[in-house]
């Protein structure tokens, strides 16, 4: 058997990949439900993501999961408008003519940009720069983002094309980021013409991807309510099972979870860890080399839309007496998908610059980020709001500087048979992406299996060899994870 800790899109995804190759698994969540950033709302007709869940038109492995599952029809492709706002204007940036006409911006830098632009959408592998301007996997990875578009275009095309984008994902850490990020963020907007940026959306919200994944590894192999305190392949597993199934002593990998009713420490033949770097380091003790930037959003419901755009980006400016805007991004979903969906009512996510607000409860987020809407756009009254709805997840993303990346596979770090499907991997290095989460997933499935765990007297374990075993380590020890909540109403995995 398997153990996934978990269950968010990674996770499950790690699950499924597993399951479809014959192996048990379970998947340990802390919270009272899975399904992560994907969990979803009820509105007044389809339910929708608590946070935005849009995957661009080169994506490959959500749709081939969706495939596997049976949903691929669900899948459909939507063109939605792009825009800035900038000193009380939002800016149209879908056709050329509307890109020139952006304050800050010229031709001259126009075409650097978009000379850079096409190096980086046509990487090859080569090590080096080879002195004629090509951009190589390696060199895209060796500066940041910043200091990339700076040295090979201009400062200014970085401001005016670059930065508000990045500073909007990484608020303050916008600075230390990979250039590498800058060929996930322009192959997510490949197609892109003076009609909007095309984006595919799961119809009827990513939960029936979630609900899918559930009914395909069984509702038996997910256990709620199952906090992981330690993966270890070398613990003592001696003891009684409690619920009468057999202890596998030779099992290479155990984990530790606390759960309602007490500890117990299960057995598995690999395990995937599928939350964030703290997870990762709390649960084994490997320090990742990367930190988590929290997210916030607020999912506001209105009688009419907010802006006429689908997505626009909120430069950084003051607003009166309060800062800058505590949102990087609006996405006004019912631009993308008709507000016929949701009983003719129209949504807006706003996402948080970075993490948005460190402290406070929900009540001071509502307040302060619908202030700042009310600032930005006059025409906007928080009295016509129906409903805001405030979600955190404490790993958004990973501001993944140079170079910086948790290896798939933690048998380097000590760890045979433990591998690592969260934000600042390899396949996953900035989080946020759901595209990129269900990829990191599937990775470290198939890297767990393909490393064949040897335990200690040199056998290999596969999942017909470990079974799901518990054994008492401590009765005394009761956990209640419902009752360590995040303060947003929500609970993520």
């Amino acid at each position: 058997m398997y153990g996934v800790v978990g269950g968010g899109l990674a996770g499950l995804s790690a699950a499924a990949r597993l399951r479809e190759v014959g192996h048990e698994v379970r998947v340990f969540e802390a919270r009272d439900a899975v399904g992560g950033r994907a969990r979803t709302v009820d509105t007044a007709g389809d339910p929708v993501e608590r946070f935005p869940h849009y995957v661009p038109p080169t994506a490959d492995a959500l749709p081939s999961l969706a495939d596997d599952l049976g949903l691929g029809d669900r899948i459909g492709r939507r063109r939605g408008r792009t825009a800035r706002y900038r000193d009380g204007i939002v800016h149209r940036l879908d056709a050329p003519w509307e890109r020139l006409a952006y304050p800050g911006t010229g031709i001259v830098d126009a075409v650097r940009f978009a000379r850079l632009a096409r190096a980086v959408r046509t990487l090859d592998d080569a090590s080096d720069d080879g002195g004629d301007g090509s951009v190589s996997r390696t060199n895209l990875d060796a500066t940041t983002a910043e200091g990339f578009v700076v040295d090979r275009a201009s400062r200014t095309a970085y401001e005016g094309y670059v930065e508000p984008d990045l500073r909007a994902a990484f608020g303050d850490r916008a600075g230390d980021v990979s250039a590498a990020w800058l060929a996930e963020w322009l192959r997510s907007r490949a197609e892109r013409d003076r009609h909007g940026a095309a984006v595919d959306y799961v119809d009827g919200s990513a939960g029936r991807l979630v609900d899918a994944i559930i009914e395909f590894i069984g509702e038996g192999a997910v256990r709620t309510g199952s906090r992981v305190t330690r993966v270890d392949p070398t613990a003592d597993r001696g003891g009684t099972d409690p619920v009468g199934d057999d202890v596998d002593s030779d099992a290479p990998v155990s984990v530790t979870v606390e759960t309602p009713s007490g500890r117990r420490t299960v057995d598995c033949a690999g395990v995937v860890v599928a939350g964030g770097p703290s997870t990762l380091r709390d649960v084994t003790g490997v320090d990742p080399g990367v930190e988590a930037i929290p997210g916030t959003c607020a999912l506001v419901t209105t009688a009419e839309p907010i802006v006429d755009s689908w997505r626009v980006t909120v430069e950084p400016e003051p607003l009166p007496g309060d800062g800058d805007a505590p949102f990087g991004t609006l996405f006004a979903h019912t631009n993308l998908v008709p507000s016929e969906r949701y009983g003719g009512e129209h949504l807006t996510y706003l996402v948080g610059r970075g993490g948005g607000p460190a402290d406070g409860d929900d009540g001071s987020v509502r307040d302060r980020w619908l202030s700042a809407l009310e600032d930005l756009f006059p025409s906007f009254s928080r009295v016509d709001v129906r409903s805001i709805h405030v979600a955190r997840d404490p790993a958004a993303a990973v501001a993944a500087p140079p170079g910086e990346r948790v290896p798939a596979d933690l048998a380097a770090a000590g760890i045979p048979g433990v591998t690592y499907a969260g934000p600042g991997s390899h396949v996953d290095p900035f989080g946020g992406s759901p595209e990129a989460r269900v990829a990191a997933g599937v990775a470290a499935a198939e890297t767990v299996i393909d490393s064949g765990t040897s335990t200690d007297a040199g056998r290999v374990m596969d999942a017909e060899t470990a079974t799901n075993s518990g054994t008492v380590a401590d009765s005394g020890t009761t956990v209640d994870p419902a009752s360590e909540r995040d303060g947003s109403g929500f609970e993520w995995g």
